[in-house]
């Protein structure tokens, strides 16, 4: 029995699973915002170089600017992918998204509503590094899905929701023995 809980969990509900974002993608956001800050930088102290008059104050709001914003990203990419997390569990999928802030968004899917489950990488380098995004499609709005980016063993978790899906649809009463989600390579699983 799992002893993770989470806000909105109902009474008796099993966890199979907890997606959490893949660490390399925080690392690569930071370096975004990173990239983005220093670039900044280099407008500021281009527009300093051409306009001397200003180059003092142009080059320490260049600095101070880029200082700012590789700290907020640090903060944000902390904060995002820290406490983005989505649930698998005998009943459901939930997933918990930081928006703002101060706000954080709930989307929970149950399985008598899903329709099929999909696993992607949005691009080559994400393909080489094991990370893709896991969809969980309902039956009737499409714009419903939930999406979960960035997560490792996507094909896997998307193959195994989908055991879920098939289960819940052919024999319900067998999902209270479900196996939870082991995050291996296929073949050292286990039993």
């Amino acid at each position: 029995m799992s002893t993770i809980v989470f806000d909105g969990q109902q009474e008796g509900e099993r966890i199979l699973y907890e997606l959490r974002p893949h660490p390399i993608a925080k690392y690569l956001a930071i370096a975004r915002g990173t990239l983005l800050a220093l670039g900044l930088v280099l407008v500021l102290l281009i527009i300093a170089f051409v306009v001397p008059s200003g180059a003092g104050t142009l080059t320490a709001l260049g600095v101070t600017a880029g200082l700012m914003l590789i700290a907020a990203s640090v903060w944000w990419n902390n904060k995002v992918y820290g406490q983005s997390k989505t649930y698998i569990t005998d009943r459901r999928v939930m997933r918990f998204d930081v928006v703002s802030p101060f706000y954080q968004t709930k989307r929970s899917l149950f399985w008598n509503e899903a329709l099929k489950a999909k696993g992607w990488a949005p691009n080559l380098l994400s393909r080489i590094l094991g990370i893709g995004t896991v969809e969980v499609s309902p039956h009737m709005d499409q714009h419903e899905d939930v999406v979960i980016p960035n997560v490792a063993y996507f094909e896997d978790i998307a193959n195994y929701i989908d055991k879920i899906l098939f289960t819940s649809k052919q024999t319900p009463q067998a999902l209270s023995d479900f196996k939870p989600f082991i995050p291996k390579p296929r073949g050292q699983r286990g039993s």
